[in-house]
């Protein structure tokens, strides 16, 4: 029931160019605790373990190996002002092999 704010931009480290997607909802965040957890299989924050809420925690372990597969970096943190804030960043070229 909150905003959620999606960006994409183009970044160039030394001389290698990525795509950082940014995801930020406006709820109440994680836990600090919980947040390295985020993207096991079946891993689902206390409060969101209700079969109400929906979801099982598969999202965000298939999404982390999916980038990992490209090459790329996922990370989760809180954001400032509150809310969830995921990071996801891709190289644009040299896939590994």
């Amino acid at each position: 029931g909150t905003r959620v704010e999606i960006a994409l931009q183009r970044r160039r480290v030394g001389e290698s160019d990525s795509a950082l997607l940014t995801v930020r909802d406006h709820g109440p965040g994680v836990p600090e605790g919980e947040l390295p957890h985020l993207f096991r299989p079946f891993y689902r924050v206390a409060d969101a373990r209700e079969r109400q809420t929906g979801g099982v925690g598969v999202g965000l372990a298939i999404a982390h190996r999916a980038v990992s597969l490209h090459g790329g970096t996922v990370a989760a943190s809180n954001a400032h002002g509150g809310g969830l804030l995921v990071e996801i960043s891709l190289p644009l070229a040299g896939y590994p092999a």
